[in-house]
């Protein structure tokens, strides 16, 4: 399940983890985090998530067709 936590410190910081997002997807976030805090970046780190490759799932079914 992907999800983000953000976290409002006392001192007014704001932190966000994302759990779940593997690879650059997690990336695409920040711009989203930073709209709904109101905020900008001061720093970044990478989760060990960050070097996972994604996963892509294509599923294909075969069904017998009788005739």
């Amino acid at each position: 399940m992907k999800q983000i936590q953000i976290r409002i410190l006392p001192n007014g910081e704001i932190k966000a983890e994302t759990y779940g997002i593997k690879g650059k997807t997690c990336l695409k976030y920040i711009a989203e985090i930073e709209r709904m805090a109101n905020a900008v970046t001061q720093d970044s780190d990478f989760t060990k998530e960050y070097l996972a490759t994604e996963e892509n799932v294509t599923l294909i079914t075969e069904q017998e067709v009788n005739s």
